[in-house]
């Protein structure tokens, strides 16, 4: 377990024997990519279907594995589809980047 505050040993940053919060490790905020279709990336926590239509889409687990459909998807409108699934590529649709969102959230 990290220390939540940390000492400064700058005069401009705190006063002498004073301490205050301590930073945030970018591994706590979270971020989303938009990986073109067949590229191998980081495990997603969960992938969104951003195109507004009904198509199929496959995904892959484990490297070098077989892509496993995901059945039809069907997006209203402009709302984005969440799927929990955790794959590391993707295939299907038009095969354009920006049709699927991988997500992954920050944490400790």
């Amino acid at each position: 377990m990290s220390n939540m505050y940390e000492s400064g040993s700058l005069p401009s940053q705190f006063k002498p024997h004073q301490q205050g919060p301590k930073a945030l490790p970018a591994s706590v905020f979270g971020k989303a990519t938009m990986p073109d279709a067949e590229t191998v990336v980081a495990r997603a926590s969960y992938v969104l279907i951003n195109v507004p239509h009904t198509t199929a889409y496959q995904f892959q687990y484990e490297s070098g594995g077989a892509y496993v459909k995901s059945g039809l998807v069907a997006t209203i409108s402009n709302t984005p589809v969440r799927l929990d699934i955790r794959p590391i590529a993707w295939k299907g649709g038009a095969g354009t980047a920006g049709h699927v969102t991988f997500v992954y959230e920050g944490g400790f």
